[in-house]
């Protein structure tokens, strides 16, 4: 089992993106703004509260309040770390980051498209690494679904075999051939390694749709959100009980993508430990337990 510690996208480190930032026109301080308005501060998108003038949306907090937060726009939503909140661009999405810092591993969540290609330039050696992934995937076990079921599409990858190289160029590209693609999250980052993940893992996901029923029987179904979730058994050596402690301990109030298997999708998530226990079992091998909730 691994984990990616993610760096921190900024604007120095995406240094391209074939995504538009202009969802909605940038704000001006002489705009006369009306109730429902919305404007491009920066890289997050407002909603006006109250009709008003001159009133900066990225500036003190006023009571009542002005306007309204609706989070990253289209560009920077995939670097958000918010799973549910989509960058969207017909026929594909294009980035290139500079880390400027040791990289050796890449996770993609909530994509739509047909095709991931990642590639890696080092300004001495050239290109160092590409890969190019389907993200069609068939999921069938016999002739009739062969020929009936629909085609299903993968939407978390995550890609171990990166180079470290520290200055190296990352590009990666989601193709989804003139439809939309879409990609929810990317992280980057510096992988480590937990331990071995054992068969008796389980997976799942918490839903936050709306589900009542009223007084006559009748079903009230909003749909909502939903996260992944998973409890991991580990195995690991009873030497690295304490630098595995140590390590959850640094992370335990920041997301970083948690890899059970990569060729399980089930088993790669984004989020947080909610708990871990280390049973220090015998003087060669110990087992533990590690619940990870997912964000939505």
């Amino acid at each position: 089992m691994r984990i990616i510690q993610p760096i921190d996208i900024t604007e120095a480190v995406l240094v391209a993106s074939n995504v538009p930032e202009d969802d909605y026109p940038p704000w001006a301080p002489a705009t006369a703004y009306l109730v429902g308005d919305r404007c491009l501060r920066g890289h997050r998108l407002y909603e006006a509260l109250l009709a008003h003038s001159g009133v900066d949306p990225g500036g003190p907090a006023t009571n009542p309040a002005t306007w309204l937060d609706l989070g990253m726009d289209n560009r920077w939503r995939m670097f958000d770390d918010q799973v549910g909140s989509l960058t969207r661009q017909v026929g594909a999405i294009a980035v290139a980051l500079q880390p400027n810092a040791v990289i050796n591993a890449l996770a993609l969540f909530n994509l739509q498209g047909r095709t991931v290609t990642v590639a890696m330039t080092d300004p001495n050696e050239g290109e160092v690494y590409r890969r190019t992934l389907s993200l069609v995937d068939a999921g069938v076990s016999d002739w009739y679904a062969w020929c009936f079921a629909p085609i299903g599409r993968r939407t978390d990858i995550v890609l171990l075999d990166l180079p470290a190289y520290g200055t190296a160029q990352l590009s990666v590209t989601v193709d989804n051939a003139g439809d939309p693609a879409v990609c929810g999250h990317l992280v980057t980052g510096t992988q480590a390694d937990l331990g071995v993940a054992l068969y008796g893992t389980s997976v799942g996901i918490t839903d936050y749709s709306r589900k009542d029923t009223d007084d006559f029987g009748n079903a009230l179904v909003v749909e909502r959100a939903y996260s992944k979730r998973a409890e991991f058994d580990l195995r690991l050596d009873t030497a690295r009980v304490g630098a595995i402690q140590r390590l959850l301990a640094s992370i335990r109030a920041r997301p970083v993508v948690w890899i059970g298997e990569p060729s399980y999708e089930a088993t790669v998530l984004f989020g947080f430990f909610k708990d871990f226990t280390l049973s220090i079992s015998g003087p060669s091998l110990s087992d533990g337990t590690l619940t990870v909730e997912g964000l939505v």
